[in-house]
């Protein structure tokens, strides 16, 4: 799936920048790497929150790119957030799985800030369990606080508590990991899709890790040690003398590799399907000073000239969550969420339920034939004016009946809501036809919105 061409009457984004220092450097409008509009607004919103809602990005294109910044990565609201945390463990006490993903989702749509609930659903996959095998959702519910509350600071502690995560420990057998007969899933995982990625450990650490954990299980509701399961017997991990689990996760951390894998992982996430190798290596060691600081990345990245490049502009597919969440804002609406946790599941992405340790599989590997079905399928309905997905939205605001009986005005209408106004003049010759030629004009207008959603522009981010 290809990015859109440039749309008539907007100047070419600018090209990422060969030298490294240059492509992490904070896009400057003054310093003349570009313009900042609206168009660069949306695409902070689409990446910092999962899209705009209606006039947001317009409010944004207005401040400044500093001041768009500074609003979408404001300090947390601690009151807000135990609101949010008291009303996901009820539903989690509830044990219904489609339910708190609706809550999440309800979370993706209301926020404001850029390292906050769009960041979980990359921890989430990053450290994947699924409900099937942990069995208990309040552990799941658990495990998403501990991605809220140490999720944008520095990598280690939030890697020592995942160590010791019920929901974690269950999903990969190791609070079954006991001296003498050492269960190797969970050290595993800590090298390689944790911390490290392939080739950057060996099968010796493995097990040494592996013996290293040894002791941690879970006990009633709670992570216990027990000493007795722990193997005391001396360990080598990196040609380092290591005692416990704390151990290989602080020793893991500091390896070169770890800054340079997560650093990898969020670029992919944020910015576009793949950095450039020696991008990548100035931003990991500029990281590896930052303490592996998450939100000093996640700024680091929005901030770049490289991510208001051309390359990155619309270059990620958008996972399930961020179609739904995005169609949300972008109408303003109050939707049913259980309604779009399972569309979100149709689509491949039933959260709290990840595939495998592995997490999901992501960019074009969104788009085979059943995902497509049921993307269309939601598209449909919402064009429709399903009462699930957009009861209360303020649609005579955003298309007015007037303008939706005019083929121009309707279109223009659709793509600067959905589109941000990226609707190049081949896809609007396609789409005149099922608005001029429909039996009435809301029939036309339900039809060219439905194409426009289908639209491979819409799709990507």
């Amino acid at each position: 799936m290809r990015g859109p061409s440039e749309t008539a009457g907007r100047a070419p984004l600018a090209p990422l920048p060969r030298d490294p220092a240059a492509a992490l450097a904070a896009y400057d409008p003054g310093a003349g790497h570009g313009p900042w509009d609206e168009r660069h607004a949306a695409h902070l919103l689409r990446r910092a929150l999962g899209g705009p809602r209606p006039g947001e990005a317009a409010r944004f294109g207005a401040a400044g790119p500093e001041a768009a910044l500074a609003r979408v990565f404001a300090p947390a609201d601690a009151a807000r957030e135990r609101i949010w945390a008291d009303s996901g463990r009820s539903l989690a006490g509830g044990g219904d799985r489609g339910r708190l993903a609706a809550w999440w989702l309800m979370k993706l749509a209301q926020e404001e800030r850029a390292p906050g609930a769009r960041l979980t659903l990359f921890w989430h996959d990053h450290f994947a369990c699924a409900q099937s095998k942990v069995g208990d959702l309040g552990f799941l519910l658990r495990q998403h606080e501990t991605f809220a509350a140490l999720g944008e600071g520095a990598f280690a502690p939030l890697l020592l508590a995942l160590a010791q995560d019920p929901a974690l420990l269950r999903f990969l057998d190791g609070d079954g990991n006991r001296r003498g007969i050492p269960n190797e899933n969970l050290a595993r995982e800590i090298l390689e899709l944790f911390t490290l990625g392939v080739g950057h450990y060996s099968e010796a650490d493995v097990k040494e890790a592996a013996r290293a954990l040894t002791g941690r299980t879970v006990r009633g509701r709670d992570y216990r040690f027990i000493a007795e399961h722990h193997d005391p017997a001396a360990k080598q991990l990196f040609g380092q003398s290591v005692d416990d689990g704390d151990d290989v996760c602080r020793l893991a951390v500091q390896q070169p590799a770890c800054a340079r894998f997560l650093a990898g992982k969020l670029w992919r996430f944020y910015v576009s399907p793949e950095p450039p190798e020696a991008v990548l290596d100035l931003l990991a060691e500029r990281w590896r000073a930052q303490d592996l600081n998450v939100s000093w990345l996640v700024r680091t990245l929005c901030a770049s000239r490289a991510f208001y490049s051309a390359e990155a502009y619309r270059a990620l597919v958008k996972s399930p969550a961020d179609l739904v969440i995005g169609t949300v804002r972008a109408l303003g609406a109050k939707p049913n969420y259980e309604a779009c946790a399972r569309a979100c599941a149709g689509m491949g992405q039933q959260l709290f339920e990840p595939p495998g340790v592995q997490g999901w599989a992501e960019g074009e590997a969104w788009i085979h034939s059943a995902a497509w079905i049921a993307r269309a399928n939601f598209a449909a309905r919402v064009a429709e004016g399903a009462a699930e997905f957009v009861r209360g939205a303020a649609l005579d605001a955003l298309f007015p009946p007037a303008r939706r009986a005019a083929t121009d005005t309707a279109l223009a209408d659709l793509a600067a809501a959905f589109l941000g106004g990226d609707l190049p003049e081949a896809r609007a010759a396609a789409l005149r036809p099922a608005l001029a030629e429909s039996s009435s004009p809301a029939a036309g207008f339900s039809a060219a919105a439905h194409a426009l959603l289908c639209l491979p522009e819409y799709q990507l981010s």
